[in-house]
């Protein structure tokens, strides 16, 4: 079925308000994982399933980088989302280790999902965040999903993002103010990934 085909309804999952998983969406920046741990307590809370989403925005980074992809060899292309897809995933796995928790949130900060007996999906995809956010909300059967939103000066802490998902979905979404800091990791391709490409 194609993206723009599915209807971003609630699911048959869904009784009574019951929480069976969660999505939990992460731009992988260093805030990101306090926003996993609302998201571990909820699940805890009602022995949810957790789907762990982070979209790869391809060729979006820069003009600049649209131009260096559009001259490389489609194999090229291959391994180079290969390897990204790869780093993502590493990234999450690592976050779901006791060690960094420790590392991030002391010994008893935090929670660790290698402790909390949870089925948790890592899943790293391609193409527009929002998209992909409501696809797989729709597709892994969600009935709820919990992403972080930057705060910005004189707004809401709520961001496009957000509230475009929040007006879409059909399913509740539980937004976690991330404040003090600015992003620090693009969604994008890396530019140290492409063959040839420097970023002086």
């Amino acid at each position: 079925m194609s993206i723009n085909h599915i209807d971003y309804m609630a699911t048959d999952s869904v009784d009574n308000n019951k929480i069976n998983r969660i999505l939990y969406t992460t731009d992988l920046t260093d805030s990101s994982p306090r926003v996993y741990q609302y998201a571990l307590y909820l699940a805890r809370q009602f022995n949810a399933e957790i789907v762990c989403l982070h979209v790869i925005e391809r060729y979006t980074q820069s003009a600049t980088m649209r131009y260096a992809m559009y001259y490389l060899t489609e194999e090229d292309k291959r391994k180079i989302l290969t390897r990204e897809r790869n780093k993502a995933l590493e990234i999450i796995a690592e976050r779901n280790r006791q060690t960094f928790i420790r590392q991030q949130f002391g010994n008893e900060g935090g929670l660790y999902p290698e402790e909390l007996g949870l089925n948790i999906v890592n899943k790293v995809v391609f193409g527009g965040i929002e998209e992909q956010i409501l696809r797989h909300s729709v597709i892994s059967e969600c009935d709820l999903i919990v992403m972080g939103a930057h705060e910005k000066p004189f707004y809401t802490f709520t961001t496009n993002l957000s509230k475009r998902v929040m007006k879409r979905s059909k399913v509740p979404v539980t937004v976690v103010p991330i404040t003090g800091e600015r992003k620090h990791q693009s969604t994008g391709l890396l530019p140290s990934l492409i063959p040839g490409f420097s970023t002086t």
